[in-house]
């Protein structure tokens, strides 16, 4: 067994040689761009790296630019697919994942970004992390929707619509007067903070196919129908 095992290895140390094959990607970055990085020789995907830094409150989605542009070759597309690392640590997603990047399209490439977390995840965060109560209850750490719309710490809202919502948070008295918990730099809890030249993403190159659609009466008598319809094969 061990003989056998050792001749796997040097097959595979001897197949490990070889480079994946490369394609040919034009790309233009800006002043504050960089060009995406392949982490190891085996890497699938290339990171993505920020060019700005962003603030994403609890539920915000907003597009992160990287600034740069690409020309893919014809019958290639980019599939931009979130950080396996990032998504296990933070709340940070990639809402149209995988995005994708058609070999036509010549703009500025960015990734779009959302922050899932939610407050009424709180007690669940507290259930596993204790000290999280303690944190919380410190002073400067609690207000009100009201009072946070009113004071200087709305200004973490710039680029939304302030003004709308401070004149129908009257009218809706039992969100106004709801506890809001901040974070130690006055936002929401919870608030994601990228940092230019963080990696955000990672972008891997697919070759795909175009369909010719055919009209015809009934495409369920051709080829083999599983049967069972939409899910018959999951849980």
């Amino acid at each position: 067994m061990a003989e056998k095992n050792e001749k796997i290895k040097r097959e595979h140390d001897s197949a490990s040689v070889s480079k994946p094959a490369q394609l040919v990607v034009y790309i233009r970055t800006g002043p504050d761009g960089q060009c995406p990085l392949y982490a190891t020789t085996g890497s699938a995907g290339c990171d993505l790296i920020a060019a700005a830094d962003l603030i994403l409150l609890p539920g915000e989605s907003r597009l992160m630019p990287l600034d740069l542009v690409m020309a893919l070759p014809p019958g290639v597309e980019a599939q931009v697919r979130p950080r396996s690392g990032l998504s296990l640590r933070t709340r940070l997603r990639i809402p149209n994942t995988p995005g994708t990047i058609d070999s036509d399209y010549r703009s500025p490439v960015g990734v779009l970004l959302e922050n899932t977390f939610s407050q009424a995840d709180l007690p669940w965060l507290i259930l596993r992390d204790p000290q999280l109560a303690t944190e919380l209850c410190q002073p400067g750490r609690q207000t009100t929707w009201a009072a946070f719309l009113a004071d200087g710490a709305a200004g973490c809202l710039a680029g939304s619509s302030l003004h709308q919502v401070r004149q129908a948070l009257p009218s809706m008295a039992a969100i106004s007067g709801q506890t809001l918990y901040l974070d130690e730099q006055g936002y929401p809890f919870g608030t994601l903070r990228i940092t230019r030249g963080e990696r955000i993403a990672q972008m891997v190159f697919s070759r795909y196919v175009q369909a010719q659609f055919v009209t015809c009466a009934r495409p369920e008598d051709i080829g083999s129908d599983r049967g069972g319809g939409f899910g018959s094969t999951g849980i």
